[in-house]
């Protein structure tokens, strides 16, 4: 039995995630405007949104034990909701038409290469 416990991690992942976009919001805003920034902020809340789902999904309770089979289950579960709730949130802005496309995507890269960088980094 495998005791599975993600809250605190994913909490920490949610939080640089954040960071990286503020920053990069930031920098955009200085560079290229007021639109690239709201792109930026688009693009890494929409992976932050997809970051909560499988957060909320994924883990389980720390007093509950799980079989190696239940943790995968949830844990593909999770990432088919992670992955299917960022498509939501592009296609909203899609439909919008006000962002600048070039800053959605580099904001939703660096907010997913935060959470790789998160899990890597947390002890």
């Amino acid at each position: 039995m495998l005791r599975d416990n993600l809250g605190q991690m994913y909490k920490k992942v949610a939080l640089l995630q954040l960071l990286m976009t503020l920053v990069l919001a930031g920098g955009a805003s200085l560079a290229a405007g007021v639109v690239a920034a709201g792109s930026v902020v688009a693009g890494g809340v929409a992976v932050l949104c997809g970051t909560v789902a499988y957060a909320a999904l994924a883990g389980e309770s720390a007093r509950r034990t799980a079989s190696a089979g239940r943790v995968l289950g949830r844990h593909l579960a999770a990432e088919m909701a992670k992955v299917l709730t960022i498509i939501a949130l592009m296609a909203l802005a899609l439909a919008s038409g006000w962002f600048a496309a070039g800053w959605l995507l580099a904001a939703m890269g660096v907010a997913l290469l935060g959470h790789w960088l998160a899990l890597l980094i947390i002890k």
